[in-house]
């Protein structure tokens, strides 16, 4: 995880933070995922932009060129201040990448695909499909960001030493912030708090001493959750006492709250689901209704004689082209039900038509199955063989978290 100048806490200006994404997406996230546009590729990397991430680079460059460089320099021309705190805001976020770079790269050298990187409102975060197997290759993969981190501040530091009293007073400001900034990333980041850096590296740690993934992440997640409130409550404090900075602390604390549980969440979903297919899933066998049914009928003939909560739609041949749930039938007027064929108010987003290997964490990651809750499993001539619903995904995880629990007591 990196943050900004707006970094040290998702990092400091002023802060902003880096993060690594596994598993499935928060709704949230997927917002700002479908907001993100990509811009190039490093080393094969797709790079991402959120559009508020322009905001945070333009608030940086307005505190550093309206104050900052005035008051390191007050020779400055106000054009030559503003462009010397465009070029510190871009510096921050190119450190920002290259922490992420490091580990989307050690990631990928372990088999793990890096989807993308993207620069955002308090940061960069690194989408990887997938999780380390081994608490050795999660440390490596923690550890990889802050190195490339430590790296920039160690030349930072030498020029320094090197030239900073020979530079103008401009010059040397501009070598002051940027030494600074990426200090603050540095330690922000190894902060032991889930799911920041230094939360990941404890986690593999845990993980390594004690054999329990599951144990190890949600001792993480309370570290990050506790670190996350000490973050609100020293920000709003701050804030009372004048100091607007502390907004950047509250939000980085709230940040750290949310993402805390969402990544643990994730990362235990992964682990339960990381091999399995819908085809282990499924609810069998998969009772369909022909699209060209009223319907009225369907209520007759499915969903009253079934009791099912949801049903296949297919074509004359039997192939699936749709689904069709309880709610969909509820949401259409009763007067309309005996004229309204069951396909027009069937769900047939291709998204939701899988082949029996689609693998489970790869389904729940995707938003329209997030958004119907179904989805229709076919053989390889697409005649349906069974549903797959989001029941049956919670349901298999709460019989792997008892079987977790059991193994413990018994070990």
């Amino acid at each position: 995880m990196a943050g900004s100048g707006l970094e040290a806490s998702s990092r400091e200006a002023a802060p902003a933070c880096a993060a690594r994404s596994t598993g499935n997406a928060s709704q949230a996230e997927e917002i700002m995922r479908r907001s993100t546009f990509r811009v190039g590729r490093i080393a094969g990397i797709p790079i991402g932009i959120h559009p508020l991430w322009l905001v945070i680079v333009g608030l940086i460059t307005w505190g550093l060129g309206s104050t900052y460089f005035p008051d390191a320099d007050p020779g400055l021309s106000d054009t030559a201040a503003y462009v010397l705190g465009l070029v510190s805001a871009l510096g921050l976020f190119a450190g920002i990448l290259l922490h992420e770079l490091a580990h989307a790269v050690v990631a990928r050298r372990h088999g793990i695909e890096v989807e993308e990187i993207d620069l955002w409102l308090l940061g960069g975060v690194s989408r990887l499909e997938g999780e380390a197997q081994d608490p050795s290759d999660e440390l490596r993969f923690a550890a990889a960001g802050p190195a490339a981190t430590a790296v920039i501040v160690v030349a930072l530091a030498l020029i320094w030493v090197a030239i900073a009293a020979q530079l103008p007073s401009w010059g040397r400001a501009l070598l002051d912030y940027a030494l600074f900034i990426n200090i603050a990333i540095l330690v922000f980041n190894l902060l032991p708090a889930f799911p920041l850096d230094g939360g990941r590296i404890a986690r593999a740690l845990m993980w390594r001493r004690h054999g329990d993934r599951d144990r190890a992440t949600a001792t993480a997640a309370r570290l990050g959750r506790a670190f996350g409130w000490g973050l609100m409550v020293l920000g709003i404090l701050a804030m009372f006492a004048g100091a607007i900075d502390g907004l950047w602390f509250a939000l980085l604390g709230g940040f750290l709250i949310v993402a805390a549980g969402a990544e643990a969440q994730a990362s235990i979903v992964a682990h339960v689901f990381g091999n399995r297919t819908t085809a282990d899933l499924m609810s069998t066998p998969a009772v369909s209704l022909p699209g060209n049914l009223t319907v009225d009928d369907a209520i007759e003939l499915g969903f009253a004689r079934y009791l099912f909560s949801a049903f296949p739609v297919t074509d004359p041949e039997g192939r699936a082209i749709g689904i069709v749930t309880q709610g969909d039938v509820r949401a259409l007027p009763a007067p309309q039900r005996a004229d309204t064929a069951l396909l027009s108010i069937a769900h047939r987003d291709p998204e939701l038509r899988l082949d029996p290997s689609h693998g489970v964490t790869a389904l729940l990651s995707d938003p329209v199955f997030r958004r119907v809750g179904r989805a229709v499993v076919c053989d390889a001539g697409g005649r349906p063989v069974g549903v797959v619903s989001v029941t049956d995904i919670e349901r298999r995880l709460r019989a792997e978290s008892l079987l977790s629990r059991r193994g413990r007591r018994t070990g």
